[in-house]
């Protein structure tokens, strides 16, 4: 599933955003999984090597079930503001979204890691109905997102 290295990265703007739902478990509840297969010819790309997770925990937690719709509807215009804020920064992948029903993550993979902390700082700022926590690792295989899109 590697991607051409030499793919440019002015083609992330022609990115189709093809997903797929898959369905698992998560701890005693659902988790359902949106796979952007549009993100596969990205895959181990060296200048995408930094992948960012904006998990956000649901105010009305619903361990046995997922979120409610109308927190879904809300952390919905999150994953957009979030999308948005990283692109200003640079090349992106947006390339899962993870729900259960404790918590929603967006998963990213991108070049410039030094937007990341400013990204975070800006959504702690203009979002008050939700916590966002981000976290971000080197994973230049994209194996998160691997785990996922195989098959």
């Amino acid at each position: 599933m590697p991607s051409d290295p030499h793919l440019p990265l002015e083609q992330l703007n022609e990115l189709d955003d093809s997903w797929t739902l898959a369905e698992g478990s998560h701890g005693d509840g659902p988790m359902l999984v949106r796979i952007n297969n549009s993100a596969r010819r990205w895959v181990g790309h060296p200048q995408l090597g930094i992948r960012v997770g904006f998990a956000i925990a649901l105010n009305h937690p619903n361990p046995g079930g997922l979120p409610d719709a109308e927190e879904n509807r809300v952390i919905s215009g999150l994953e957009d503001r979030i999308r948005e804020l990283l692109q200003a920064g640079g090349p992106v992948v947006h390339a899962l979204a993870i729900t259960t029903g404790t918590f929603k993550e967006f998963v990213f993979y991108l070049k410039n890691g030094e937007c990341i902390g400013p990204v975070h700082e800006q959504l702690r700022a203009e979002v008050s109905s939700h916590q966002v926590q981000c976290m971000a690792y080197l994973d230049p295989q994209w194996n998160v997102y691997a785990s996922f899109a195989t098959g």
